[in-house]
Protein backbone atom coordinates (compact mmCIF):
# COMPACT_ATOMS: atom_id res chain seq x y z
CA UNK A 1 0.00 0.00 0.00
CA UNK A 2 1.43 3.36 -0.92
CA UNK A 3 1.47 6.62 0.98
CA UNK A 4 -1.33 8.21 -1.05
CA UNK A 5 -3.68 5.29 -0.35
CA UNK A 6 -3.01 5.54 3.38
CA UNK A 7 -3.50 9.31 3.22
CA UNK A 8 -6.80 8.89 1.41
CA UNK A 9 -8.08 6.39 3.98
CA UNK A 10 -6.83 8.43 6.96
CA UNK A 11 -8.26 11.69 5.56
CA UNK A 12 -11.63 10.00 5.17
CA UNK A 13 -11.54 8.68 8.72
CA UNK A 14 -10.43 11.99 10.19
CA UNK A 15 -12.89 13.93 8.06
CA UNK A 16 -15.79 11.81 9.24
CA UNK A 17 -14.68 11.78 12.85
CA UNK A 18 -13.80 15.47 13.10
CA UNK A 19 -16.44 16.81 10.69
CA UNK A 20 -13.84 18.15 8.26
CA UNK A 21 -13.64 17.91 4.49
CA UNK A 22 -11.21 15.07 3.68
CA UNK A 23 -9.88 17.09 0.73
CA UNK A 24 -8.80 19.82 3.18
CA UNK A 25 -6.75 17.39 5.29
CA UNK A 26 -3.14 17.47 4.15
CA UNK A 27 -0.09 15.60 5.40
CA UNK A 28 1.02 18.75 7.19
CA UNK A 29 -2.31 19.19 9.02
CA UNK A 30 -1.62 19.01 12.76
CA UNK A 31 -4.03 16.63 14.48
CA UNK A 32 -4.67 18.67 17.61
CA UNK A 33 -3.98 22.24 16.53
CA UNK A 34 -5.34 22.31 12.95
CA UNK A 35 -7.97 19.56 13.02
CA UNK A 36 -9.11 20.03 16.64
CA UNK A 37 -8.73 16.36 17.54
CA UNK A 38 -8.76 15.38 21.19
CA UNK A 39 -7.66 12.26 23.06
CA UNK A 40 -11.01 10.52 22.48
CA UNK A 41 -10.66 11.13 18.75
CA UNK A 42 -7.21 9.55 18.90
CA UNK A 43 -8.68 6.49 20.61
CA UNK A 44 -11.24 6.19 17.82
CA UNK A 45 -8.46 6.40 15.21
CA UNK A 46 -6.61 3.64 17.09
CA UNK A 47 -9.69 1.41 16.83
CA UNK A 48 -10.06 2.22 13.12
CA UNK A 49 -6.36 1.43 12.55
CA UNK A 50 -6.77 -1.94 14.21
CA UNK A 51 -9.86 -2.73 12.12
CA UNK A 52 -8.53 -1.48 8.78
CA UNK A 53 -4.85 -2.41 8.90
CA UNK A 54 -4.53 -4.76 11.88
CA UNK A 55 -2.11 -2.22 13.31
CA UNK A 56 -1.64 -2.95 16.95
CA UNK A 57 -1.05 -0.23 19.48
CA UNK A 58 0.14 -1.68 22.76
CA UNK A 59 -2.90 -1.50 25.04
CA UNK A 60 -4.96 1.06 23.14
CA UNK A 61 -4.30 3.97 25.46
CA UNK A 62 -3.77 7.42 23.96
CA UNK A 63 -0.61 8.00 26.05
CA UNK A 64 0.97 4.80 24.73
CA UNK A 65 -0.05 5.69 21.19
CA UNK A 66 1.46 9.19 21.51
CA UNK A 67 4.67 7.71 22.89
CA UNK A 68 4.82 5.33 19.92
CA UNK A 69 4.11 8.15 17.49
CA UNK A 70 6.85 10.28 19.08
CA UNK A 71 9.51 8.36 17.20
CA UNK A 72 8.06 9.66 13.91
CA UNK A 73 8.13 13.31 14.97
CA UNK A 74 11.16 15.04 13.40
CA UNK A 75 12.26 16.39 16.80
CA UNK A 76 14.65 13.63 17.89
CA UNK A 77 14.59 14.71 21.55
CA UNK A 78 11.46 12.61 21.98
CA UNK A 79 13.15 9.42 20.88
CA UNK A 80 14.52 8.17 24.16
CA UNK A 81 13.50 4.97 25.89
CA UNK A 82 9.81 5.37 25.03
CA UNK A 83 8.77 6.72 28.42
CA UNK A 84 7.78 10.34 28.13
CA UNK A 85 6.68 12.81 30.78
CA UNK A 86 3.23 14.37 30.54
CA UNK A 87 4.86 17.60 29.35
CA UNK A 88 6.71 15.75 26.60
CA UNK A 89 3.52 13.93 25.59
CA UNK A 90 1.72 17.28 25.32
CA UNK A 91 4.54 18.61 23.15
CA UNK A 92 4.45 15.49 20.95
CA UNK A 93 0.69 15.87 20.58
CA UNK A 94 1.08 19.46 19.42
CA UNK A 95 3.52 18.35 16.70
CA UNK A 96 1.60 15.36 15.37
CA UNK A 97 0.58 15.68 11.76
CA UNK A 98 -1.35 13.51 9.35
CA UNK A 99 2.02 12.73 7.77
CA UNK A 100 3.27 11.45 11.14
CA UNK A 101 0.27 9.12 11.29
CA UNK A 102 0.95 7.92 7.75
CA UNK A 103 4.57 7.16 8.68
CA UNK A 104 3.36 5.26 11.76
CA UNK A 105 0.88 3.16 9.73
CA UNK A 106 3.42 2.54 6.97
CA UNK A 107 5.95 1.35 9.55
CA UNK A 108 3.52 -1.27 10.86
CA UNK A 109 2.16 -2.60 7.58
CA UNK A 110 3.55 -5.87 6.26
CA UNK A 111 5.94 -5.40 3.34
CA UNK A 112 3.50 -7.00 0.92
CA UNK A 113 0.49 -4.84 1.91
Amino acid sequence: MDRSEIHSWLSGQLGSLLEKEPADITESSRLFDDLDADSLDILEIIVALKEQYSVSVSDGEAKVFLAELARFVPDKSFQSDGSLTDEQLAEVASKLTVGTMIDFINDRLPADA
